[in-house]
């Protein structure tokens, strides 16, 4: 990690977190050694450089170049995952946008989030007021339409079609997809819509700053990761958070792969073919936790 991301020292992040695992979670001292070592030697191999997705599959090619096992090699980037997620649950400020990533695979997995905890996220707010009203519509908007950031921020209320229940998105590339909306995000978006006539703006963007102006990126990372934390939700989330999960639970229910091709607006296959993978992880792992001869 850079100082660019935080103001104190690696070392010292890594003495936090390694009395975080200690003190918190209850772990051995042995394994608590164990994580100390993998993440200060990621340190070392990063320099000045950024943690990002990047960076992190140029250390595992580092470790394949040392003919380091396979089990080294998950455990390094188990105590790396877990050092994230730490971070992330502790600074608001800055936070550190990384993917799973799964070396039996060779590709990253995304982080998601259970049905449970993303309605915790949008049952936080009651729509009384015109930010409680927009932050619990972006949170219900970006999973229920699994949208990208710059779509969220892009879609004008004309996009929204209240009588055939769909919106039209645009994606990368300027590509325009129609995605439906659910009954549940219909009724929130009924009730932030009739708080947001109260503004007495011209603006033609659905969702707004307290400003009454575009809302930013940013901001939109700054709802969803104080939401998490107002919810309880001990977890690195960010919004594509909760597209991954969108399309994890709909490829977990039953939706074919060329459907969640077209709804996730996604030009190859081959990107959406990412979800089957990370079903088979969460197979493997609930499987190890529940079948008696794992």
């Amino acid at each position: 990690m850079s100082q660019k991301q935080s103001k104190k020292s690696s070392t010292a992040l890594v003495s936090d977190f390694c009395n975080y695992l200690q003190f918190n979670k209850g772990l051995s001292e042995n394994t608590v050694k164990a994580y100390r070592s993998d993440v200060l030697e990621f340190f070392k191999f990063l320099g000045k450089d950024e943690i990002n997705n990047v960076t992190l599959e140029s250390f595992i090619t580092s470790l394949s170049n040392k003919n380091q096992s396979e089990n080294s090699k998950v455990r390094k980037i188990s105590s790396i995952n877990q050092y994230v997620q730490w971070f992330n649950s502790n600074s608001l400020e800055k936070q550190i946008i990384i993917d799973k990533i799964s070396l039996k695979t060779g590709s990253y997995l995304p982080e998601t989030l259970p049905v449970s905890d993303i309605t915790k996220m949008i049952e936080t707010y009651e729509a009384t007021n015109f930010l409680d009203a927009r932050n619990k519509v972006i949170i219900d908007f970006m999973y229920s339409t699994a949208c990208r950031v710059s779509e969220l921020t892009d879609v004008k209320i004309s996009d929204v079609d209240f009588d055939d229940n769909f919106v039209k998105l645009q994606g990368k590339g300027s590509k325009q997809r129609i995605v439906p909306i659910g009954s549940e995000l219909k009724i929130n978006l009924f009730l932030y819509l009739k708080i947001r006539k109260e503004l007495d703006t011209v603006e033609s963007l659905l969702f707004l700053s307290r400003n009454k102006k575009k809302l930013d990126r940013t901001a939109v990372f700054r709802v969803i990761k104080k939401t998490a934390l107002k919810a309880g939700i001990n977890a690195s989330i960010h919004p594509h958070t909760l597209r991954h999960s969108a399309a994890t639970h709909m490829l977990e229910a039953g939706c074919d792969l060329r459907t969640l091709q077209e709804f996730l607006g996604h030009t190859s296959v081959s990107t959406t073919k990412i979800y089957t993978k990370l079903t088979k992880e969460f197979l493997v792992e609930i499987f190890k936790e529940s079948h008696p001869r794992a």
